[in-house]
């Protein structure tokens, strides 16, 4: 099983607007987009995706595979948990067993 990290991290907070605020004004991160349940900020290297969630918070890194379904196998067969699964195309969070989250998304 191949994994690639992304240069992409979604943070997941209920309060889109202060967390954006935050990262733009505090860390000094450009704003590219900002869109009601997700801004986009720049955090270069990375692009950092800050979205409105009520249920699950905090920094998920995402990961590319070219197989969702065995890495999904792959993963929960070595320790990880799911935390949110939609399916090819939506958020496939898993927490690792060390605390990690990471959405996997087949390229």
């Amino acid at each position: 099983m191949k994994y690639i990290m992304s240069n992409n991290i979604a943070v997941r907070t209920n309060d889109q607007e202060k967390a954006t605020k935050f990262y733009s004004e505090v860390l000094g991160f450009p704003i590219r987009n900002l869109q009601q349940g997700c801004d986009e900020v720049d955090a270069s290297p990375l692009t950092m995706y800050i979205m409105k969630d009520n249920e699950l918070s905090g920094a998920i890194m995402e990961l590319f595979v070219d197989d969702l379904e065995k890495a999904k196998e792959h993963l929960l067969s070595n320790g990880c948990i799911i935390l949110k699964w939609e399916g090819k195309g939506k958020d496939c969070y898993i927490e690792d067993p060390y605390g990690l989250r990471f959405n996997i998304w087949e390229k």
